[in-house]
């Protein structure tokens, strides 16, 4: 095994050279080796971490988090986290540094810009999306095959810490260390040997440093256990003359913002708009084989609805994640090729009053032609380019600032995050897992949801 492969566990004694560095404390960054603790000091220095209120004030973590009242907190029974290995990084929106590959903030705007373009063509009469910091985090390479509800998870995660309705979610989750895929291991087996969900431990056995899938029922045991509140609601569509109805007309009601006969006239407004991203939690999927996590829904133009979906096994394509990063003012959208063609037909050339041309490429038979049109509302620009014209920064002549921008048809953009009843018809069970954005949990409510419970729809 590499020197790389290896693992090691802080606070116990190690066979491993000098060269490998000096063994710090995760939560303070106290040097063991240069304080010449033995392994029984290092035992009772990360005791007094989690038996201090002021623990919090040790770390060099730059952004405040809330502090936990007393009556919320309550020491955890087991080691500190093992060295995370680089593939498994947490992030989250508010942190300074950029996001691992694998992850992608910014798609809830860029995906309502999209819908906008959808319901201008006819294609959307009307959809709603989550939190708009909701973050997409797909499966790498070591958890490609079983690491789907370990990333719905970090993806509750990423939003629930990023959200101001119930800030203390922050500290409740971030503390004594983040979210991973392998901590949340370690977080599940805590939870069972505090009594938490005995018919998974028995079903699971163990769990950290496995490959074992997890399901919603893990997902809220390890949410109760550090005091988030959450609800399982099943659905089983065989029990229902409505079928899969019955599930997207629940998800349609969590998601819609509630019905106000007065208010301002923001609110009025806002209310009006066929797309709008409201402050709902992400809600996470579990059916036989996978989970996904549901950030919307949209109603298309003959009437059906369909689920908006973060699939942690389908990461989002290059130039979609740079689109996002960027952020919507950085993206041209395409027409449909019958619009390209019509508009060809019917403008042949710049009209000089709305269209503006790029600079040329460098050669003449390459020219790029394209027409914008402002809008006051999105700041959009509607592009119409010649079949033949280079694309972005491929010898367009476009300046190194310019070739940011990148050209997406809002269709695609659209569809790849689209999941309609037709897919979702094939199952007949599926389990959903929301957050009611209450109060924390305290010990006794808690101790009150050992036991594994869901609501049936």
């Amino acid at each position: 095994m590499d020197s790389d492969d290896e693992i090691e566990i802080i606070g116990e004694s190690s066979s491993r050279p000098s060269c490998a560095g000096p063994t710090l404390c995760q939560l303070c960054d106290m040097d063991f080796d240069s304080e010449n603790l033995s392994e029984l000091q290092r035992h009772q220095h990360y005791e007094a971490h989690f038996n201090s209120s002021s623990s919090k004030e040790l770390s060099n973590n730059k952004f405040r988090k809330p502090a936990i009242p007393k009556d919320l907190f309550k020491p955890y029974g087991f080691l500190p986290p093992l060295r995370k290995k680089p593939a498994d990084e947490f992030w989250y929106p508010t942190l300074s540094r950029p996001p691992p590959d694998n992850y992608c903030p910014g798609l809830i705007p860029l995906l309502k810009h999209a819908l906008k373009k959808s319901h201008t063509k006819g294609n959307t009469r009307r959809a709603v999306l989550c939190y708009e910091s909701a973050t997409h985090i797909s499966v790498e390479a070591f958890d490609r095959q079983w690491g789907c509800g370990y990333r719905n998870f970090l993806m509750a995660c990423a939003a629930l810490m990023d959200q101001r309705v119930q800030s203390i979610y922050f500290a409740l989750l971030d503390d004594p260390f983040p979210p991973s895929v392998r901590n949340l291991q370690r977080w599940i087996e805590a939870a069972w040997k505090e009594g938490y969900d005995l018919e998974g431990a028995k079903d699971l056995r163990s769990l950290v440093d496995t490959n074992k899938w997890i399901g919603t029922a893990e997902l809220y045991t390890a949410f109760t256990f550090r005091g988030v509140p959450s609800q399982l609601v099943d659905f089983d569509l065989s029990k229902s003359e409505k079928g899969i109805q019955v599930m997207i007309d629940w998800i349609v009601q969590y998601f819609s913002p509630p019905n106000q006969k007065q208010g301002t006239v923001t609110d009025i407004l806002r209310g009006a708009s066929p797309v709008i991203t409201t402050d709902k939690m992400p809600l996470v999927l579990q059916f036989n084989g996978h989970s996904q996590t549901i950030i919307g829904y949209e109603i298309s133009r003959n009437g059906d609805t369909n689920l908006l979906v973060f699939d942690p096994s389908r990461p989002p394509r290059l130039r979609l994640r740079r689109a996002a990063l960027a952020g919507p003012s950085s993206v041209v959208w395409e027409q449909s090729r019958t619009n390209q063609v019509l508009q060809s037909v019917m403008h042949p050339t710049s009209n000089g009053r709305s269209s503006k041309l790029k600079r040329p490429s460098s050669s003449s038979y390459m020219q790029q032609h394209k027409q914008t049109k402002s809008s006051e509302l999105e700041n959009e620009i509607i592009i119409v380019e010649d079949f033949d014209a280079p694309k972005s920064g491929e010898g367009s002549g476009v300046s190194p600032g310019q070739m940011q921008q990148s050209t997406l048809d809002p269709s695609n953009v659209v569809n790849h995050f689209r999941l309609g009843t037709s897919k979702l018809q094939r199952k007949q069970n599926y389990q959903i897992l929301y957050f009611p954005m209450t109060n924390p949990w305290s010990i006794e409510e808690r101790n009150e949801r050992k036991v594994v419970t869901s609501i049936s729809c």
